[in-house]
């Protein structure tokens, strides 16, 4: 099997798995995702021309793929961000409900400048 194709092989699977992410566990997608990410990696260093009429076309196809798989990473990754961001301000908020005195500064001091 040629490298060529092989590797189109894993990009389509990365690029289902991608489609995945909204349905399933995003974990588990996500490990799924990078396995597959490391495996094409690892292959694009083989590939090597010239091309088949074939191969040029499974390698124009594999463009237009990773494109898209691009794009939805960044959806993915702003995604993540946000789910963070929200559990920071959650854990905040919780924490000023339950101690709401704790942020209040206790060191001011007043200078008098009449002598």
């Amino acid at each position: 099997m040629s490298s060529v194709l092989l590797c189109h092989s894993i990009t389509k699977q990365l690029k289902q798995a991608i489609e995945e992410v909204a349905g399933g566990s995003r974990e588990t997608v996500i490990e799924k995702i990078e396995k597959l990410l490391e495996e094409r990696q690892s292959l694009l260093g083989s590939i090597k021309p010239p091309f088949s009429s074939d191969e040029q076309l499974l390698g124009k196809e594999m463009m237009e793929w990773n494109q898209e798989i691009d794009r939805k990473l960044i959806l993915l990754r702003t995604e993540i961000k946000r789910d963070m961001n929200g559990l920071t301000k959650k854990k905040s908020s919780a924490q000023r409900y339950t101690n709401p005195y704790q942020s209040l500064q206790h060191d001011g001091m007043f200078y008098d400048k009449k002598k």
